[in-house]
């Protein structure tokens, strides 16, 4: 959730400052291998629709959403010199870090389930359980390790759906605003530059009068040798 507020975010700001250009800007983006992106999105559907259930039950799941991590990192590294894609990594590493200290899920604690669903109880909530429709794996905090990387942080009211995300989704969030700020246009040429340009544009002009003026003599010469 925190990831489509970012998205709807970063293309907000950028109609703001660049109005109906916008559209372009971001297509001129020059993305290298644009298709790990979706491949490694793809790749998380399974365990993102897996239920509520024990951990041992979404194993492929998983893997596969381990697997999406490298698709993202690959990703990163092919567009690292875009603005905004190094922001990217950190948040992917940030998260990839904590998932794999805590068994290859994201850990998310029974408080923050609680505060997230209104009237839920904390002995709904089944440690070491794969919480549903979610990369999250329930852990109490003081089995988590790496909490501060978790799925720690809740969007405040007056937000209508309550969702946790992570210190990486934020970083992650942050780096695909900048992006969507689309890419920037080249420089405009430097006086010295124009000038320079002007000079080389002069000096074929003169080559080319020179060369033309010593053809008219060649010509004229030659006309008195025939008479």
């Amino acid at each position: 959730m925190i990831l489509a507020l970012a998205v709807v975010l970063g293309l907000g700001l950028s109609l703001a400052r660049h109005g109906p250009g916008v559209l372009s800007r971001i297509t001129g983006l020059p993305l290298h291998a644009a298709w790990l992106a979706p491949v490694a999105l793809a790749l998380q559907v399974p365990l993102l629709r897996a239920p509520f259930c024990p951990v041992a039950e979404v194993t492929l799941p998983q893997g596969l959403f381990l697997l999406s991590q490298l698709f993202l990192l690959a990703f990163v590294w092919r567009n690292r010199r875009l603005a905004g894609i190094r922001l990217v990594g950190v948040g992917v590493l940030c998260n990839l870090l904590v998932i794999l200290a805590n068994g290859g899920f994201m850990p998310i604690s029974p408080e923050t389930l609680v505060r997230i669903n209104p009237g839920a109880s904390l002995e709904q909530c089944t440690i070491g359980y794969h919480y549903g429709f979610s990369k999250d794996v329930i852990l109490v905090q003081e089995s988590t390790r790496l909490w501060l990387l978790s799925d720690a942080l809740v969007l405040p009211a007056p937000f209508p759906w309550p969702t946790a995300f992570s210190l990486g989704d934020l970083i992650l969030g942050a780096g695909i605003v900048w992006l969507l700020q689309g890419a920037r246009p080249g420089p405009a040429p430097s006086g010295a530059a124009l000038e320079h340009v002007s000079s080389a544009v002069s000096g074929v002009h003169g080559s080319a009068r020179r060369g033309s003026q010593n053809q008219d003599a060649k010509e004229r010469i030659e006309r008195r040798f025939v008479r």
